[in-house]
């Protein structure tokens, strides 16, 4: 008799003991689901921003610098990659609920906007004055944005449950149905991401290789130039600050000479492959042939030598 109520006992005991072990091991596994797909929520807001940084960001040609668009199509592109939370391929915008064997998210949705983030602060061309009101950047350039903020949130929820909590633990199957808001940057308010990423965008310098080529030595029209960018970004900021101004022909004036053309813009570039210089045959100053376009080498000059060979700019690594 003793016996059997022992073995009677133990069922109970075991029985009671599993409802607390499955419960236990049910939330743990959606807890640990809801904190993978939360990481992806936020890699989906970082992706955006840093592929932002590897769009052309500016056109010289047009003055057109911080390119608002470039904002956009990083969204779209982010967005549509994350749309199963998996950034390698593009789900072409299905936006189809993501099922694991608990949670279930809705897919990603990307949000970046071309401003920085509040508090952020920024450094637009502008604020590179000379002298008051006077901003050589400013003057020759648009900037669309400084800057983007970036969020990322998805809409989850824990389903295949099952239906023997409803009538023990009322409470907690509550929870774990109720859908939730997951934001890539803090805590949602309202249902809604205010936290955000934020990256500033553009150098506001050239680079790539079209941007860096030689330019030889070019008068206004800077037809011969391989690197049009950087010539016309050039001479927009010497246009944009009153050209060569007239000080030159004041000075004809003053003693009967002849006027000049001073708005004319010179501009010449050469990088190591030319030794940062060219050769303009006897028309340079003193029948010299070579025009020096860094810290030049001046072999008749005592006590003076650059040693610009192999070093960048002409300068001494």
């Amino acid at each position: 008799m003793r016996s059997r109520q022992a073995r009677g006992q133990s069922l109970v005991e075991t029985s009671l003991a599993l409802m607390v072990f499955v419960t236990i091991l049910i939330f743990g596994i959606y807890f640990a689901e809801v904190g993978a797909l939360t990481l992806k929520v936020q890699e989906a807001a970082n992706f955006a921003m840093w592929d932002a940084t590897g769009r052309v960001l500016h056109n010289p040609a047009g003055g057109d610098w911080g390119r608002r668009d470039v904002v956009a199509d990083a969204e779209a592109e982010a967005t549509a990659r994350y749309a199963d939370f998996d950034g390698r391929e593009r789900m072409g915008g299905t936006g189809m609920p993501i099922q694991q064997a608990i949670a279930r998210a809705q897919a990603i949705q990307v949000d970046c906007r071309p401003t920085l983030a509040a508090g952020v602060p920024s450094l637009p061309p502008s604020s590179a004055e000379v002298s008051p009101g006077v901003s050589p950047l400013g003057d020759a350039m648009s900037v669309g944005t400084e800057g983007m903020a970036c969020t990322a949130s998805s809409r989850m929820r824990g389903s295949r449950v099952g239906r023997f909590m409803e009538e023990r633990f009322k409470e907690a199957h509550r929870r774990a149905a109720t859908v939730f808001t997951v934001c890539a940057a803090g805590r949602a308010t309202n249902g809604r991401c205010t936290g955000r990423f934020s990256v500033m965008l553009d150098d506001w310098g050239l680079s790539g290789v079209a941007e860096g080529r030689a330019c030889p030595l070019s008068i206004d029209s800077g037809t011969e130039c391989a690197n049009v960018d950087y010539y016309r970004w050039t001479e927009r900021i010497y246009r944009a600050n009153g050209g060569g101004g007239g000080a030159g022909s004041a000075l004809a004036g003053l003693v009967g000479g002849e006027s000049v053309n001073e708005d004319q813009f010179f501009m010449s570039f050469r990088g190591q492959e030319d030794n940062y210089e060219e050769n303009l045959g006897s028309t340079h100053a003193g029948g010299q042939p070579r025009w020096e376009t860094t810290p030049f080498e001046a072999p008749n000059v005592p006590n003076y030598n650059a040693g610009r060979r192999s070093h960048w700019l002409g300068m001494p690594r």
